[in-house]
């Protein structure tokens, strides 16, 4: 089943085979997290919304138009979930409360700043660098979960690691070369 494509997966779970739609989990599992966790920026939350976007993936796979678009279409859901959880103000706070870490004399102050300029980022360049740095997604992977091409993602990274770079200069924290 390893080498199914999630198309195939998708028909075979339409069909009623629950192994399918169980290697579609396991498959993308730690992404949707990811992308949950680029909103939440709580990883205990971001398992929640996980697993919520899967059921109500599995309740609404019907729905799905093109079985190869799978993993976008399960992505967006997974956004929907997390973004669901930050407006449910009586149960969670802001997302942005969430990212703030006020205890700036850390030892670990360049870490906390990193968290902060990142928590600053448009919520899709976030996601994108959660994706990539926080989760080290390939390329290949990140175009099968998001629908983007190779060219897209290399070039939201490219801007998001340039507005990272200058929040961290705002902060005072000296250029880094990669």
């Amino acid at each position: 089943m390893l080498c199914e494509t999630d198309a195939v997966l998708v028909e075979s779970a339409l069909g009623g085979d629950i192994e399918s739609f169980g290697e579609l989990c396991r498959r993308y599992y730690a992404p949707i997290t990811a992308i949950a966790y680029s909103i939440l920026a709580d990883k205990h939350l971001a398992e929640d919304a996980a697993q919520e976007a899967f059921a109500r993936a599995l309740t609404s796979l019907g729905s799905l138009r093109r079985a190869a678009r799978f993993g976008p279409w399960l992505a967006s859901i997974g956004r929907n979930v997390a973004m669901d959880m930050v407006k449910d103000r009586t149960r969670y706070r802001d997302s942005a409360e969430l990212w703030e870490l006020p205890d700036r004399d850390s030892p670990d102050a360049i870490h906390l700043a990193v968290r902060c300029a990142v928590a600053g980022l448009p919520a899709a360049a976030r996601e994108l660098v959660v994706l990539r740095y926080y989760d080290n997604m390939s390329y290949d992977r990140i175009t099968a979960v998001l629908g983007l091409s190779r060219a897209s993602i290399n070039g939201r990274l490219r801007r998001a690691k340039r507005m990272l770079a200058r929040a961290l200069a705002r902060e005072g924290l000296p250029e880094a070369r990669s």
